[in-house]
């Protein structure tokens, strides 16, 4: 019985990735087609960017409530710089690469608040428009940077380390950071990037503060326990 329930637990968790997958490519089918069909400066209805992502309008509408939206999202998408022009593996320090991807990421939002909000809209109407089994995932942009960085510290941070940092540095870039900096926090633009590439590398700095000293605390309890244990042998002799 054991055997067939983790059987079906692994099958589940297979189909489940495989409906996230297909939700990610129906995505990014959609913001490829926008794009192309955006290219010469005109605008497209849902209709066409539906039938040239080869979804049906029913579909595309799970995923943005408009058609601006969705090119928000496009263009947005197409203006996200590539992880080589921040972080080189072996040649940059993570602690900066790590600032200069949320400052650059939170630049690219703010630099159209309006977009930033279209965007953030139609991420919200997708989660409160579908049932749970059918929500399209978030694009996950910010990952594309986080997770390389946050992978080239391995020889520093164990696993579950780089795990939590990964997810507290979800805090710090994208459509909700930059939202909470201007919106909550009343930060202007420039104010608010500085605060981002700040949180972004003390967060990173006290991962790195904690490995160092979670290391010297199994050191020293390494080098305390032969003496326990000629302690032990001593008591138990006499």
């Amino acid at each position: 019985m054991n055997i067939k329930s983790s059987s079906a637990q692994l099958r589940d968790a297979a189909d489940s990735e495989g409906r996230a997958n297909q939700k990610r490519r129906t995505r990014r089918a959609l913001i490829e087609a926008t794009l192309a069909l955006c290219e010469g400066g005109r605008t497209p209805t849902f209709a066409e960017v539906a039938a040239r992502a080869m979804v049906s309008r029913a579909t595309a509408y799970r995923y943005y409530s408009s058609v601006e939206e969705l090119i928000s999202d496009a263009m947005f998408e197409h203006a996200v710089q590539p992880l080589q022009s921040l972080f080189r593996l072996g040649e940059d320090d993570p602690v900066e690469a790590i600032g200069r991807a949320a400052r650059t990421l939170n630049e690219l939002l703010l630099s159209d608040e309006v977009g930033l909000h279209v965007v953030e809209r139609s991420f919200m109407s997708a989660w409160l428009d579908n049932a749970p089994t059918a929500r399209p995932p978030r694009p996950a942009r910010r990952m594309q940077y986080i997770t390389p960085i946050v992978d080239a510290l391995k020889d520093q941070l164990p696993p579950a380390a780089r795990k939590r940092l990964a997810s507290a540095l979800t805090l710090t870039m994208g459509t909700e950071a930059s939202l909470s900096l201007r919106d909550v926090a009343g930060t202007d633009t420039e104010q608010a990037l500085a605060v981002s590439a700040w949180a972004a590398q003390a967060l990173v700095r006290q991962a790195l503060a904690e490995a160092i000293d979670a290391r010297g605390a199994r050191d020293e309890q390494e080098r305390r326990a032969p003496e326990k244990r000629s302690r032990r042998g001593a008591t138990g002799s006499a």
